[in-house]
């Protein structure tokens, strides 16, 4: 495999945090800037800038940070700004967006011509790639940036930026 480093950073993460008791729609109204959007609730923070849901459930999901830690803090912020406890918070990640850059240039037509899992998305001026091995997508452009979605793992995201560097790199679809 090839070692040279991907340049991989994660732009954001979503967090789903479940406290011990449903949050209420009505809470989040009473907040400045609250509003209801159809089943959900929501609230933007500027420090850190973040955008809270509230699901129908009354679980927690903290959009645009990409540290748990950090997510973390933003729902005990949230929950005590209502009155609420944090005590058994049960937390999960969701899926990262990640951004990297391969190095090189990348042949989008000879990448679409060589893998059935690629596809040429000329309205965008990339490649869509169908990484089924590491459950993700990625949207790669001809610069040799791109874009990783629907993973839940950095490392998995790791892997499967590597692998597929590999593979265009053997295909000879990198410049």
């Amino acid at each position: 495999m090839n070692s040279e480093p991907n340049f991989l950073k994660i732009k954001t993460q979503t967090f789903k945090f479940t406290p011990s008791k449903p949050v209420m729609h009505e809470d989040v109204l009473n907040l400045p800037g609250g509003m209801k959007e159809g089943e959900y609730s929501l609230i933007s923070n500027e420090d850190p800038k973040s955008t809270i849901i509230i699901d129908k459930l009354g679980s927690i999901i903290v959009h645009n940070i990409s540290r748990q830690a950090v997510a973390k803090l933003v729902t005990q912020k949230f929950l005590l700004s209502i009155g609420m406890s944090d005590e058994g918070l049960k937390s999960e990640t969701g899926e990262i967006l990640g951004e990297f850059s391969l190095g090189k240039a990348v042949l989008l037509d000879l990448a679409n011509e060589r893998f059935n899992d690629v596809t040429l998305d000329e309205r965008i001026g990339a490649i869509r790639i169908d990484a089924k091995r590491h459950e993700c997508r990625i949207i790669l452009f001809n610069n040799g940036k791109g874009i990783v979605l629907g993973q839940k793992s950095k490392r998995v995201i790791d892997m499967a930026i590597s692998y597929w560097k590999n593979l265009l790199e053997e295909e000879g679809a990198l410049a």
